[in-house]
């Protein structure tokens, strides 16, 4: 367990579910945003980073976020056994998109192309990183 944030254990084979499902989100908000429909697309990109992160930290930690604030889980991915240059530009990558996930989901406002498409970028820059670690 890692001090201070919420985990929790994962079975063998939980990694590539959570790969999978980190995929299939990408997908989604690449096909939404290609159609112009922002929210959608930046709610999917949230998702696909939400399971990246625990795609990867099943992979080396045996672990997962099982919090509410999920910024703990790019707290977690901070935690692998990786170079700091390299898990630290995930990082921001990662705790940009997570940081608009309540905009995107709960606010009373739209989210505007731009930043869906930002988010979009850093949420495949992301699932690709997690991809290559699964080679």
């Amino acid at each position: 367990m890692v001090r201070g944030l919420a985990t929790k254990p994962t079975s063998v084979g939980s990694d590539r579910i959570y790969l999978n499902k980190a995929r299939e989100f990408l997908e989604g908000a690449r096909g939404l945003a290609g159609e112009g429909r922002w929210n959608a697309s930046a709610v999917l990109s949230v998702h696909a980073v939400i399971s990246a992160c625990d795609a990867l930290c099943a992979r080396f930690l045996q672990l997962r976020h099982a919090g509410a604030d999920h910024m703990q889980a790019v707290e977690l991915l901070g935690s692998l056994p990786l170079s700091k240059g390299e898990i630290n530009t995930k990082l921001r990558q990662a705790g940009r998109v997570i940081s608009m996930k309540n905009a995107a989901e709960y606010e009373d406002r739209l989210i505007k192309q731009a930043d869906a498409q930002k988010m979009l970028k850093d949420a495949a820059r992301l699932v690709e990183w997690a991809e290559g670690k699964f080679v």
